[in-house]
């Protein structure tokens, strides 16, 4: 990987970056030349560039992002910027490949198109509704006090924030999966502090999809770990599943009963059942139904909504009437708008999952430990769920991530602490 920045005077014209030693010199001009020139701006180029047609990107300033032009295919990529082209994490242009970034002193051949579009085909309107296939989730977030928002689609869709914003394409991480046409689109906007709906669109004159909600960034983040005790004695045993927690915390308050959805493991284990603060029972049910459009489905077990327990709960989980079980102490904490709950679940013997819930659950990703650097990718079952082995009581901020390196959140906080298994009171 090389991260190559290039900032270069208005007065330097048609200067020529080459991205690697291995790239061919450009040759634009053997091939059909296919320019999207887009004058807006600023232009964040994240795409894979293969076929015979050379792609053209026009701007004031452009940045590259996980990007690759394919050598096999003889992929070939144009850019043009009036003020700057950066080259940001991981770009790479293979053998046989072309590149050519050039600064100019102004964009040649504009794109006569008064909506400038990344896509490199006329779009198909497609259907963005709330838990439509495209299965988009608007928000907002604390740390950044933005509101965010992402979605799958074959086609960069367009985004309004009602009150606050215009029209505005969303930005492409890339396929929803290695290999698939659809892709991963998301936005940023910065909060005025206001409440606004949200508008999704493929483009001018396709239906417009308002969320079914209004949002607003919400500052209270309820972090807060909360503290049990008397929870008795319990004969420890460790079951191989992973748990993803469906959970919501959006307008609670520290202190209210805040219900989970429900749990889901990413396998099927006979007999399991459940105890809540030691008391409130529920037996895991079969689940085979499909949660997901472009993740495998498998079959697993669920849960029925848990009797609602505060904030922070402990969960015994036990396969054998309770003759033995594992016990976890559970937080959660809110990113700061809908369905963003992060919930921690740190097991009897120090092991930590965490439930990520924000980024679209089809996609992999990836939490980075923000002191250390170190990466842990999701469990194969679900995008948001991911194994962060075993820690040390205390807190860590972690960033998330898509599986490509685009940055998402910057903070998702996890808590640990150990829950007691003797009696304690």
């Amino acid at each position: 990987m090389r991260v190559l920045r290039i900032i270069v005077a208005l007065t330097l014209i048609s200067t020529l970056v080459k991205a690697q030693s291995k790239s061919n010199p450009a040759v634009a001009e053997s091939k059909g030349q296919e320019t999207i020139l887009n004058t807006q701006s600023e232009l964040q180029v994240s795409e894979v560039f293969e076929g015979p047609d050379c792609i053209g990107r026009a701007a004031n300033s452009i940045t590259v992002v996980n990007t690759l032009i394919k050598g096999g295919s003889a992929g070939c990529l144009d850019l043009q910027a009036t003020d700057n082209i950066d080259l940001e994490d991981f770009f790479d242009s293979e053998f046989g490949s072309s590149f050519d970034a050039r600064i100019v002193s102004s964009i040649t051949d504009p794109d006569p198109d008064p909506d400038p579009d990344p896509d490199p085909i006329e779009k198909v309107c497609e259907n963005l509704a709330n838990h439509g296939p495209a299965n988009p989730h608007l928000y907002g977030h604390a740390s950044s006090n933005s509101f965010v928002g992402d979605l799958i689609s074959l086609y960069t869709p367009e985004y309004k924030i009602e009150g606050l914003t215009d029209w505005k394409l969303m930005s492409t991480s890339g396929p929803a999966k290695p290999g698939s046409d659809l892709k991963h689109h998301y936005f940023r906007e910065p909060s005025d502090g206001n409440s606004h709906n949200i508008i999704l669109r493929t483009k001018a004159g396709c239906q417009e999809y308002r969320d079914v909600r209004n949002q607003k960034v919400n500052s209270n983040t309820l972090e807060e770990m909360m503290t049990f005790s008397g929870l008795g004695a319990m004969n420890p045993k460790i079951t191989d599943y992973y748990i993803m927690v469906n959970s919501e915390l959006e307008n609670r308050g520290l202190y209210e009963q805040i219900p989970v959805y429900n749990l889901f493991t990413d396998r099927v284990v006979n007999n399991l059942a459940l105890r809540v603060n030691g008391q409130d029972y529920a037996a895991f049910r079969y689940y085979n139904y499909a949660l997901f459009n472009i993740r495998g489905n498998s079959d697993r077990m669920d849960t029925p909504a848990l009797f609602p327990p505060q904030k922070d709960f402990v969960l015994d989980i036990s396969d054998d009437g309770f003759a033995t079980a594992s016990r976890y102490n559970v937080y959660r904490n809110y990113q700061g708008g809908h369905w963003s709950t992060v919930t921690t679940m740190t097991r009897h013997d120090g092991k930590v999952t965490a439930t990520v819930q924000g980024i679209n659950w089809e996609i992999d990703q990836i939490l980075v430990n923000t002191a250390t650097g170190q990466s842990y990718s999701n469990i194969p079952a679900f995008g948001n769920v991911f194994d962060l082995g075993y820690l040390a009581d205390g807190t860590y901020i972690f960033k998330s991530k898509t599986y490509h390196g685009v940055t998402i959140n910057e903070k998702i906080v996890i808590k640990v602490k150990r829950p007691s298994i003797v009696n304690e009171y």
